[in-house]
């Protein structure tokens, strides 16, 4: 043992590498900074300490530059995903788009995928959509609570990360399923809101050092996640089964019945089937993740930032509420797309608290990666943790301050046209929330439209506010430590997903 930490640490080709001193000789550094959710965090102080360049891993490195994002995820990129995904495959027994190694299998997982989110599926699918969000939307302005006095026509207070997760998940449960899990309505499937963060941190542990899951390790650890990770899994189970005793013939195809449908004619050309009755299950918990969770975080995010930035929020209303005749009018279209300014804010948000503030691994392949002169031989991790590179300052100067006009070309005062584009130009560089390339997320199309519908509707209908003595919830404070000490940053518990609270958010119709 002394051996390998010696080896590791003077002999080894990462060797040069800087990084914290645990980290350079064992994965557990990984996994105990994992368990305590500060893991974006800790990635950004490591970079602003060691420079683009950290060796958080024996064989692993975390890259700061957008060169290392092109690189490392983009169309080109020399890599594959690391040996940390086994962990999603081992427990649910299968493959899914988003977790296989195998280039050649992803590629045409990812085709049925791609085609059930492309964009005319996504217009198909809109009115389920909408269907929810006018749900969402009715259910902000209510007083349900008989304790609750109104004042002045204000609602009673709404958890902004409690219900965008609600609507995420309905939108979700019906895109992927047809049929909604009812969490706008009702209580009885909320408790996956808690389950699955952790349910997927302890995957996001187990993956750093795969013999927790083959030791049983994490039953004496973990014994919290490991019973979320159970409970997780059952859901993905639930709902799959739910789907295959459903009746085939949908007005509207989900995404499941382009799952069942490559499935079949896979059958008719004398193959075995693409997706096997474990696949589905694990596509199923990937999509119910990637799809529902990470959304949510930017419709919470995207609120928290308007409401404690007043002239950010002033000058949304002023572009979406003219431009919109009726709430019905606001859906997917050019004149959704025209508003840049809403474009803008939740880019903005999405940068400073991304739904995914990690890293995504990914091992170099022959010959080698090579960024910025530093090649990296096949067989190490690479990654760039989306957090930090948010928060760089070479692309976002200012990075704590919330500015969605950094997104637009509009010059700046005595910046000219030109130095305007290249800003943008800069700060798209480095900008990953969805991922980049062809293992980025699938789904940003359908994302992106839920984003911009809900948050036009919501502006367009209510003025809002803080509710009175809650103003601080999900910000930071001195109280939370260097890192979480920026009262006007919206604050994320990086359990691989991000998992947030608040704002308590009041509304009133105008």
């Amino acid at each position: 043992m002394l051996g390998v930490v010696v080896y590791r640490l003077t002999f080894h080709p990462l060797a040069k590498y800087p990084g914290p001193f645990l980290g350079r000789f064992t994965d557990w550094y990984s996994v105990i900074r994992s368990a305590t959710g500060d893991r974006h965090i800790h990635f950004l102080e490591l970079h602003k300490k060691y420079g683009p360049f950290v060796r958080f891993g024996p064989n692993r490195i975390s890259v700061n530059t957008a060169e290392g994002l092109s690189k490392i995820y983009g169309i080109k990129a020399n890599t594959q995903k690391s040996t940390y995904y086994h962990v999603f495959n081992d427990v649910f027994k299968g493959d899914s788009s988003l977790t296989t190694i195998d280039h050649d299998l992803h590629t045409i997982k990812k085709r049925v995928v791609s085609s059930a989110l492309s964009d005319s599926s996504v217009r198909a699918m809109e009115d389920i959509v909408l269907r929810n969000i006018r749900k969402f939307v009715q259910h902000l302005g209510e007083s349900p609570s008989i304790h609750f006095t109104e004042e002045e026509g204000w609602s009673s207070p709404k958890n902004m990360t409690d219900w965008a997760d609600y609507l995420s998940f309905d939108i979700m449960g019906d895109i992927c399923f047809s049929g909604s899990f009812q969490m706008l309505d009702k209580p009885d499937h909320r408790y996956i809101l808690d389950v699955l963060p952790k349910g997927v941190n302890g995957l996001n542990m187990s993956g750093w050092m795969p013999g927790i899951l083959r030791l049983k390790i994490g039953n004496l650890l973990f014994a919290s996640l490991n019973e979320a990770m159970k409970r997780y899994e059952a859901f993905a189970n639930q709902q799959s089964s739910r789907r295959l005793a459903m009746d085939s013939n949908l007005e509207t195809a989900d995404v499941y019945s382009h799952l069942l449908a490559a499935n079949q004619n896979c059958m008719k050309e004398g193959n075995k089937v693409l997706f096997t009755p474990e696949d589905l299950v694990g596509e199923s918990s990937l999509l119910i993740t990637g799809g529902s969770d990470t959304t949510a975080t930017a419709i919470s995010t995207t609120f928290f930032y308007l409401l404690h930035n007043p002239e950010t929020y002033e000058k949304l209303k002023k572009e979406v509420r003219p431009r919109f005749m009726a709430l019905e009018e606001i859906r997917g279209g050019a004149v959704l797309t025209s508003c840049r300014w809403l474009r803008a804010c939740i880019d903005e948000a999405m940068r400073m608290s991304p739904g995914v503030p990690g890293l995504l691994p990914r091992e170099a392949l022959a010959p080698g990666v090579e960024i910025a002169g530093h090649v990296f031989t096949p067989g190490v991790d690479l990654g760039v943790a989306h957090y930090a590179i948010h928060h760089n300052e070479d692309f976002y100067p200012d990075s704590f301050a919330y500015r969605p006009q950094r997104w637009l070309v509009e010059a700046y005062e005595g910046e000219t046209v030109e130095e305007a584009k290249h800003r943008v130009q800069l700060a798209q560089s480095a900008f990953c929330p969805f991922s980049i390339g062809p293992r980025g997320c699938v789904g940003k199309g359908l994302a992106m439209k839920e984003l911009m519908i809900t948050i036009a509707r919501v502006i367009w209908l209510y003025d809002m506010r803080l509710a009175p003595g809650e103003e601080h919830r999900g910000g930071g404070g001195r109280e939370k430590g260097y890192g979480r000490h920026r009262d006007s940053e919206f604050q994320l518990k990086d359990m691989f997903v991000s998992k947030t609270d608040g704002p308590l958010v009041q509304f009133r119709k105008r």
